[in-house]
């Protein structure tokens, strides 16, 4: 990404409204699939400024990986000692490494060079019936100004992430688009005009707008605890490595 949208991240993460969702959709998907995920050891493939891994806990357990060297200063910043540099198509660690990988905002960017290796080295470093969750943004009509700063080089389908898992192996526990309810306004957002810079909406500041929105997704994110969704701005997928036999 373009540094200064590093320092956006590092300056909003912990308090956005979309970051809040995002993050509690993680945990909650984290939370069903394996409840005792705090006793587990967890990576964050690409961490950027840390927020997720800081959710995560137990340092000396869990680790983030990222390949800028700006998203592992932010970490630093954060407090954060358990994250290193290295490149998710080659991820420095032994084969049956963990527990669960934490994939959020990644495969879309243009320095993935290789998503299906990407995808590999994943369920390399898991161990047998490990959970992966994938967060990345849907649709390429959604492509907007907002995604040339943060260098989206795709947008995915859920046909695309289904094949993608399922060529590497893993067994698809859920697949889901989310987002969903604030759909349109993303559309118009990013490809109407809505937004001078294509985000969705751009006010970070406390505002009725702002408390609107996290209503909004808060009640979306009660409803994904039971249904999957047809379409929306991003897609969940979460899968686990086949067990050994």
């Amino acid at each position: 990404m373009e540094r200064s949208e590093y320092a956006t991240m590092f300056r909003v993460e912990e308090t956005h409204w979309w970051y809040r969702a995002l993050h509690r959709l993680i945990f909650q998907a984290l939370e069903a699939e394996l409840p005792e995920w705090r006793e587990k050891e967890i990576v964050d493939v690409g961490c950027g400024t840390g927020a997720i891994l800081k959710q995560l806990g137990n340092p000396e357990q869990n680790v983030g990986i990222d390949l800028a060297p700006e998203a592992i200063s932010f970490c630093r910043q954060r407090g954060l000692n358990n994250v290193r540099q290295g490149d998710i198509c080659a991820l420095p660690f032994a084969d049956g490494s963990f527990d669960a990988a934490i994939c959020s905002s990644v495969l879309y960017h243009q320095w993935v060079s290789d998503v299906e290796g990407a995808v590999r080295e994943m369920y390399r470093v898991l161990r047998p019936g490990g959970v992966l969750l994938i967060n990345v943004p849907a649709f390429p009509l959604l492509h907007s100004a907002h995604d040339d700063a943060v260098m989206t080089a795709r947008r995915f389908r859920k046909r695309e992430i289904r094949e993608l898992l399922q060529k590497q192996n893993f067994t698809i526990r859920r697949l889901t688009y989310w987002t969903t309810f604030l759909f349109p306004l993303a559309v118009a957002a990013r490809t109407l005009g809505g937004s001078k810079m294509g985000r969705d909406f751009e006010r970070t500041e406390e505002s009725f707008s702002t408390r609107a929105l996290a209503q909004i997704m808060a009640l979306e994110l009660r409803l994904l605890r039971n249904v999957s969704l047809p379409f929306g701005v991003a897609l969940l997928a979460v899968a686990r490595r086949q067990s050994t036999m």
